[in-house]
């Protein structure tokens, strides 16, 4: 029995030991449970999502759930640049900008009216600037009668005698036939003391006589600066220019001669009616018997001539019939064209024959 007891008594103090044991293996993991919850809980005055919310930065923009978000579009210009309205045109800093579909120039540059090719210009000292001498297009913005939109091209000069070349009688003629269109559209030529000068019912566009040129040449032949009698060669009647100076080229003293010949008109004046009366010869320094010569509406033929001299240029162009007619005038006046031939007004308002 005894032997018995004493088994029983051991059994029990293990089991005791056994039943310590698993106490503090539940204390201890009882006091991990706690402060893993301590950890788990959020500090004072956190604020706490509810689950499964997500959390953004304080102040930052949530978009709604499946939203797609952009990447930022604003562009940022360097600091003190000039920010342009969205789709507008920014410009250099001090540069000048034209009006839309306008032609800009080279700073500096001189500009000429549009459609005047073969207009001169004299620079100081008397030389000038060579102009090219195609024929103007443009149609005038007057009342026209019957333009000619087909008509065949115009005749170039082409005389046998080698004292001119062709392109200065090119350039002689295109310079007249561009002077007197303008003047027949009747709205840029200036009168002096009597404003524009009005437009042309009948001006002849003018053709290149080789005949003509034959009487200039021999005009200037001898660089005699004071000229020859006006009846020199009948049927005709000249113009004459001196250029006192041989810095230019024959072309600069072809143009400097007729800027100077036309120029009469806004120095000058003619009345507005055109009637070329007697009292024109005693006008003296102040005629316009050059410019008239040249705007003569029946003039139909010119040849020219050009001579470098020892000391300047002689310059002559010879008109047939001429002009200058007393109690003529210099033009009708009247609806551009109304008195040419239907079909044959060109587009410099000049009237083909």
């Amino acid at each position: 029995m005894q032997s018995l007891f004493n088994t029983a008594s051991v059994t029990l103090a293990k089991m005791a030991a056994n039943t310590v044991r698993i106490a503090i293996v539940l204390a201890l993991l009882s006091r991990s449970g706690v402060q893993g919850a301590e950890a788990a809980t959020a500090a004072p005055g956190a604020t706490t999502a509810a689950p499964g919310a997500s959390t953004a930065a304080p102040g930052a923009t949530t978009a709604a759930p499946g939203a797609s978000t952009a990447a930022p579009t604003a562009t940022t210009a360097a600091p003190g640049a000039t920010t342009a309205a969205p789709g507008a045109t920014t410009t250099t800093l001090g540069a000048t900008t034209s009006a839309t579909g306008a032609t800009t120039a080279a700073p500096g540059a001189t500009t000429a009216a549009p459609a005047t090719s073969g207009a001169s210009t004299t620079a100081s000292g008397g030389a000038a600037t060579t102009a090219t001498g195609g024929p103007a297009t443009t149609a005038t913005s007057g009342s026209t009668h019957g333009t000619n939109t087909t008509g065949e091209p115009w005749p170039k000069p082409n005389c046998d005698s080698h004292d001119l070349t062709n392109d200065l009688r090119v350039l002689f003629l295109n310079l007249h036939n561009n002077y007197r269109g303008k003047l027949a559209r009747g709205q840029t030529e200036i009168s002096a003391g009597w404003g524009i000068a009005p437009p042309a019912a009948l001006m002849y566009r003018m053709k290149y006589s080789c005949d003509a040129e034959s009487y200039a040449i021999q005009y200037v032949a001898k660089c005699e600066s004071r000229g020859l009698p006006d009846d020199t060669h009948p049927g005709y009647k000249v113009n004459f220019h001196v250029l006192r100076t041989v810095d230019t080229t024959e072309a600069g003293a072809v143009q400097n001669a007729l800027v100077s010949w036309w120029s009469e008109l806004a120095r000058f004046g003619m009345r507005s009616n055109m009637m070329f009366y007697r009292s024109e010869f005693e006008r003296g320094a102040r005629s316009v018997l050059k410019w008239s010569k040249m705007a003569w509406w029946n003039n139909k033929e010119i040849g020219c001539a050009v001579r470098k001299c020892d000391r300047f240029y002689l310059t002559a162009c010879m008109y047939k019939p001429g002009g200058n007619d007393v109690d003529q005038q210099v033009y009708k006046v009247g609806a551009v064209c109304s008195d040419c031939p239907k079909g044959q007004c060109d587009g410099q308002a000049l009237c083909r024959w």
